[in-house]
């Protein structure tokens, strides 16, 4: 029985110098944003967005230290065993995979699916801390029918929620079908039955109703910025009216 364990690059990472270390240090190569290494009978894939899948890797710091400069750190994410099986191509339970091949393609079809599973961890990660940062608007609309926020505060409160909203929509494309099934539609299989035993499809969908309940708090937030901006006008308005019958009172009596 083998070990896959994945590791997730801090955001210092910079796929193009982790490429240079592993072409200069290690048998690899590239293969539809992945960088494929061999070790010692074991495999490594290295993804774009900061994700390595090792399987069977022996003394992985001191590989991982090789791939990477000293300031860019990594943490273990997820830990999964495989072993060969010829009962059907693939099969998952107990977190272990059993697989018909254990080819470099195979493994990248199933590691597709695990990478996946860990930036979908990191988007749900972003959107619950969110949300929990921002339960008290409703409570409060609820219960006093205003935000008790100044407008400075709420327009702070409105960036932060739409840079982690915008977070998740760019690279929302990352939980698509890679592009390299369209060249190897033989390995799909691998990937949707790890894609289906990591439930990433029920996931996303979770996920977009956050991010519509998301959505939802920004316009409250839009609404109350618009609302106190409106009222500060208002009272600007009644001071000047109110200054100018002063004036008025004063000349008219002297």
């Amino acid at each position: 029985m083998g070990m896959i364990r994945t590791y997730k690059f801090s955001e210092s990472f910079h796929y193009k110098e982790i490429l240079q270390n592993a072409i200069e240090a290690f048998r690899a190569k590239v293969l539809k944003d992945a960088v494929i290494i061999e070790k010692d009978g074991g495999y490594a894939f290295i993804f774009k967005h900061g994700i390595a899948i090792l399987w069977d890797i022996e003394d992985e710091a001191f590989f991982l230290k090789k791939l990477s400069s000293s300031s860019v750190s990594c943490k273990i994410s997820e830990e999964l065993n495989f072993q060969p099986s010829t009962a059907q191509p693939i099969k998952i339970e107990m977190d272990t995979v059993y697989l018909d091949k254990l080819d470099e393609l195979t493994l990248l079809a199933v590691s597709f699916a695990i990478a996946q599973s860990i930036k979908l961890d990191e988007f749900e990660g972003a959107m619950v801390e969110s949300l929990r940062e921002t339960e008290h608007i409703p409570k409060e609309l609820a219960q006093y029918g205003k935000v008790s926020m100044k407008r400075k505060e709420i327009a702070k409160e409105r960036g932060r929620l739409f840079l982690t909203k915008s977070r998740i929509y760019l690279h929302f494309e990352l939980l698509d079908t890679p592009e390299f099934f369209w060249e190897y539609p033989e390995l799909e299989t691998y990937y949707l039955a790890t894609r289906k035993y990591l439930e990433i499809q029920p996931r996303i969908e979770i996920l977009n109703r956050k991010l519509n309940i998301l959505q939802e708090i920004l316009g409250i937030l839009a609404d109350e910025q618009h609302h106190k901006y409106s009222s500060l006008l208002e009272w600007i308005i009644i001071i000047l009216i109110a200054f100018e019958i002063v004036i008025f009172i004063i000349n008219d009596l002297l």
